[in-house]
């Protein structure tokens, strides 16, 4: 047990005055001001550089400076209403980043509609809104990125603290929770800890140890004003919880029970309220509601402007397909969608045949069935394109998991154990497979095997920016024609 013998307790050394105002709780309000500062910032700058350099005259600074406080105040709103100025959240770079990226967007968005809707762009042009948007993301960015690294700092060397706590717990529960760890996880201030003797239950022997052990936490509470008391207790010895429980009301504090070992990895997974009760998300979908909508947008943008600028190639492509040979333009065939949906895909015709029933035979290398202009479709993958109407109509995305024809497709989920979870999100016109040169046949398990390797490892890294590079390397891809046929 941890009875001290020349004192209770750790006196905690008075902290410096930056200290007291900032704590683990309120870091966030903090970070919040600095955020509306930054785009303030950032906007006065983009107007004023931007109409000196390019307009020759300094422009209007109260306009700047209104359209910077409305863009950091909705910006500030909208981080607030997700709670994204919680200290854990914000020590995670990589998902504040794309809250960042996806927060200013909405906000560049708002702004610009409003600047037209009210009718007050002259005051501040394209130019400056460009240079603003540019500025202020890039701003924020980098004050993300330091901000995560001080924030670790300051967890490291003591620096940002939360109430003080003592900790009372057994032996092995404790080991599993140091006292940095309760720090950066609960954002607790631990002065003491207090290790309960061994023994479970009711018994006599065991409780009198455990009472004197209490005594003393009790003694040292008092003596040092904690704001809070942490149980790291086995969840599976009720008795034993209780009485500690019963023993530790004397003291007018919150008591908190946190996870042990045996359930510490499921609690670690977010909450949702449901009804009037809490429920762990165990398996969470593999977009949320935002990611969804963000990515849907990105499709709808870039394949309706593909669609346009192609129309010329799609017209030419047609032509050429109906002079050399008989048969339909576009091949369709019913395919595996999102949540095992089924739809029917368009492709230009590339073969002589147009298979769509229990058994299709792949196109293989030197295939006979290939026509004079499919083979060159099938190399440039321009008889891909025709999905594009697919992916405005919400059966695909740009990027996602290969969709393969029905009858492959329960051929593989029987011999594949995780081949269905591909079906998570949207099937693709390309996809991470494809950019990491498994395009084309997969007559061979073991490089379906790989194919799917590479659809899960998508589907759990997804982000806009993996999308994006995706994008632009399947372009690479298609220069280099491996697997073309």
């Amino acid at each position: 047990m941890s009875l001290l013998s020349e004192s209770l307790v750790r006196v905690p050394r008075e902290a410096s005055t930056w200290r007291r105002h900032l704590s683990y709780r309120t870091i966030g309000f903090f970070i919040a001001g600095l955020d509306f500062a930054t785009i303030l910032l950032a906007s006065v700058i983009a107007g004023l550089s931007y109409h000196a350099a390019v307009l020759g005259m300094v422009g209007d600074l109260g306009a700047f400076i209104g359209i910077g406080a409305n863009a950091g105040l909705l910006f500030v709103l909208l981080n607030g209403s997700q709670k994204a100025y919680r200290t854990p959240l914000l020590l995670s770079v990589r998902k504040r980043l794309e809250g960042v990226v996806v927060a200013w967007l909405f906000v560049m968005l708002t702004t610009t509609a409003l600047l037209f809707l009210l009718k007050i762009a002259e005051s501040y042009s394209r130019g400056s809104i460009v240079v603003f948007a540019g500025l202020g993301l890039g701003l924020l960015l980098w004050s993300r990125v330091i901000i995560a690294a001080t924030l670790r700092q300051a967890l490291a060397r003591g620096e940002l603290r939360g109430p003080r706590a003592i900790v009372i717990g057994d032996r092995d529960e404790l080991e599993n929770a140091p006292a940095a760890d309760l720090n950066e996880r609960y954002g607790t201030w631990e002065v003491n800890r207090f290790e309960l003797p061994p023994g479970a239950g009711e018994e006599s022997s065991s409780l009198a140890a455990v009472s004197e052990v209490l005594n003393a936490a009790i003694e040292a509470a008092r003596a040092v004003d904690v704001k809070q008391i942490l149980l790291a207790l086995r969840w599976n010895d009720a008795a034993r919880r209780e009485y500690v429980c019963d023993r530790l009301r004397v003291l007018p504090l919150p008591v908190f029970l946190v996870p042990d070992r045996s359930v510490s990895s499921v609690l670690a997974q977010p909450t949702q309220e449901m009804g009037t009760q809490i429920a762990v998300e165990v398996q969470r979908a593999p977009m949320s509601p935002l990611e969804l909508a963000l990515k849907r947008a990105l499709d709808i943008v870039l394949a309706a402007t593909g669609l346009m600028l192609l129309s010329p190639l799609l017209a030419i492509v047609s032509l050429l397909i109906k002079l050399d040979s008989p048969g339909p333009v576009l091949f369709r065939q019913r395919r595996m969608g999102f949540n095992g949906r089924e739809f029917t895909i368009y492709k230009f015709r590339t073969m002589t045949v147009l298979e769509d029933g229990e058994i299709i035979s792949q196109c293989r290398k030197n295939d006979p069935r290939i026509t004079g202009i499919g083979r060159i479709l099938r190399a440039t993958s321009i008889d891909e394109l025709p999905q594009l109407l697919n992916v405005l109509h919400g059966e695909m995305s740009l990027v996602g998991p290969r969709p393969h024809a029905l009858a492959h497709d329960g051929q593989y989920a029987n011999l594949i154990a995780e081949y269905a979870f591909r079906h998570n999100v949207k099937p693709g016109i390309t996809g991470w497979a494809q950019v990491n040169g498994l395009r084309g046949e997969t007559a061979e398990l073991v490089r379906m095997r790989k194919r799917v390797d590479f659809d899960l490892w998508y589907i759990d890294h997804w982000s806009v920016w993996l999308d994006l590079w995706i994008i632009s390397r399947t372009c690479v891809e298609i220069a280099r024609g491996r697997n073309a046929y």
